[in-house]
């Protein structure tokens, strides 16, 4: 059961993302139709993308600092 239901989340993911080839494409649409708790695992997924796709991420100006610094050292090798 796990892995079955594994390997249905996985499709899941790879439908959302659209990288799901046309055998796949039917087969999850079929399941999302005959499987309620499929389909509501298959909204939450959906929400969750859409979420992070919001999500701006840069690294902190001390991070940014500390590269810099870095890379100003005498010992560090040229490539």
């Amino acid at each position: 059961m796990t892995k079955i239901y594994t390997h249905q989340k996985n499709l899941l993911v790879q439908y959302i993302y659209g990288e799901c080839d046309l055998f796949s494409t039917l087969e999850i649409e079929h399941a999302l139709e005959e499987n309620e708790s499929l389909f509501r695992e298959f909204q939450k997924l959906k929400k969750i993308k859409n979420q992070i796709s919001k999500v701006k991420v840069s690294p902190s100006q001390k991070s940014i600092q500390n590269v810099l610094s870095y890379s100003k050292r005498p010992d560090i090798a040229l490539l």
